[in-house]
């Protein structure tokens, strides 16, 4: 069974939404990555911190 849509530019709306996503995502990756990597680092600070308060070293 084949459906025609109603409307002839649904085809549009969908590539173009696309497109916007795309530019959306590509637009955002730098602020992405830097925040997963500052997560990351203060992370990895964290469980320096309690590692050195577990052994005893809290200088």
């Amino acid at each position: 069974m084949d459906t025609k849509s109603k409307n002839d530019l649904s085809i549009v709306w969908s590539i173009l939404a696309i497109l916007i996503a795309l530019a959306s995502i590509s637009y955002c990756f730098s602020v992405v990555m830097l925040v997963i990597e500052n997560g990351w680092e203060r992370s990895t600070q964290m469980l320096s911190l309690i590692a050195r308060i577990i052994e005893g070293n809290t200088a």
